[in-house]
C-alpha cells in the first residue's frame, strides 16, 4: 500500500514524464500538423505556434495526402512492404524458433559451439553480411526476385538467441507428457512451444515488421524493377524529387511514419517483456 507521500511523487513523475514526452514529439506534431499545409502556409507559420496546429477542415484538406497515394506509386511501395514482412514474419518465427529449439533442448554434436558462432554473428557489421548476401543472390540469378530479397533475410541470429533463451526454460516435463499422447518434435514445437512462448514470438513479428519496413540498402541492391520496390525507395525517390513540394514531402514521411507508431504503440508491452526475459534465463 502506498503512502500518501509516495503517492504525491508517483503523480509529480507522471507529470514531469508528460512534459518531456510532449517535448520530444513537438517534431512528430509539427510534421503532422504541416502535412495537411500548403507550402505558403507551412513558410508563413514557421515562427509562431500556428507551426503545431493543423488548418482549418476544408476540401483541401488531405490535398497532399492525395496527390502523394494518386499521383504516385507510394500506395504499391507501401502494399509490397507490408507483404514481405508478413512472408518474413511467418519464415522468421518457423525457421528461427525451429533452430533455438534445437539449441535449447536438442542434444546434438557441437551444440555449445554452434551456440557461440551465432552470438559471434551479433557483432558483424550488417554491410559486411550485405556484401556476402548479393554476392550469393547475383551468383544464383535471383536479383530483381522476391525470394532473392526475402531468402538471405530468414536467419536472423538475434532472433535465434532471442527464442533459444525462452526455450530454455520451458519444462521437459510437458514434452515427455507430450510423447504418450504421441506427438513428435515438430507438432510438440507448433501446437505446444509456440503457444507457451507468445511473447517472445510478438517480440520477434515486431522486430522483423521494424526490420524490413525501415530497410533501404538491401532492397535498393537486390530490386529495379519498380514494381517490387519497398516504401523507403519510393519515400526517397518521392522526396528527392524537385516537383514534390514541402507538404507533400512531410505527407509521405508521415505515412511511413504512421505504422511505426502503431506498432509501438500496441507491442511496447510484448517487446519489453520479450526482450527483458531472455537476460534472465540460464542454459
Amino acid at each position: 500500500m502506498l503512502t500518501k507521500k509516495q503517492k504525491r511523487i508517483n503523480w509529480i513523475l507522471v507529470a514531469v514524464l508528460l512534459v518531456l514526452s510532449v517535448f520530444f514529439l513537438f517534431p512528430v506534431i509539427w510534421m503532422l500538423a504541416n502535412s495537411f499545409k500548403p507550402d505558403a502556409a507551412i513558410t508563413a507559420d514557421m515562427n509562431s505556434i500556428a507551426a503545431f496546429i493543423p488548418p482549418a477542415l476544408n476540401g483541401n484538406f488531405f490535398e497532399n495526402y492525395v496527390s502523394i497515394l494518386t499521383d504516385t506509386n507510394f500506395l504499391r511501395y507501401m502494399a509490397n512492404t507490408l507483404f514481405y514482412a508478413a512472408v518474413l514474419i511467418v519464415l522468421s518465427i518457423v525457421v528461427n524458433g525451429l533452430a533455438g529449439y534445437a539449441l535449447a533442448k536438442i542434444k546434438f554434436p557441437f551444440r555449445d559451439q554452434w551456440l557461440m558462432i551465432i552470438i559471434m554473428l551479433l557483432i558483424v557489421p550488417t554491410e559486411t553480411v550485405i556484401t556476402i548476401h548479393f554476392l550469393i543472390i547475383a551468383k544464383a540469378g535471383l536479383l530483381n526476385t522476391i525470394v532473392g530479397y526475402i531468402l538471405p533475410l530468414i536467419v536472423n541470429p538475434f532472433n535465434i538467441f532471442l527464442f533459444r533463451q525462452v526455450f530454455v526454460s520451458l519444462p521437459d516435463d510437458v514434452y515427455e507428457a507430450a510423447q504418450l499422447d504421441f506427438c513428435g518434435p515438430v507438432k510438440y514445437f507448433f501446437t505446444m512451444v509456440l503457444p507457451m512462448s507468445k511473447t517472445v514470438v510478438a517480440t520477434v513479428s515486431v522486430f522483423t515488421f521494424l526490420n524490413v519496413w525501415n530497410d533501404y540498402l538491401w532492397p535498393s541492391l537486390v530490386f529495379t524493377s519498380s514494381d517490387l520496390l519497398t516504401a523507403q525507395i519510393g519515400l526517397n525517390s518521392i522526396t528527392s524529387n524537385e516537383n514534390t513540394t514541402m507538404g507533400q514531402t512531410l505527407a509521405v514521411i508521415t505515412l511511413v511514419t504512421i505504422p511505426v507508431i502503431i506498432i509501438y504503440s500496441l507491442f511496447s508491452k510484448q517487446i519489453v517483456e520479450g526482450v527483458t526475459s531472455t537476460g534472465s534465463k540460464e542454459g
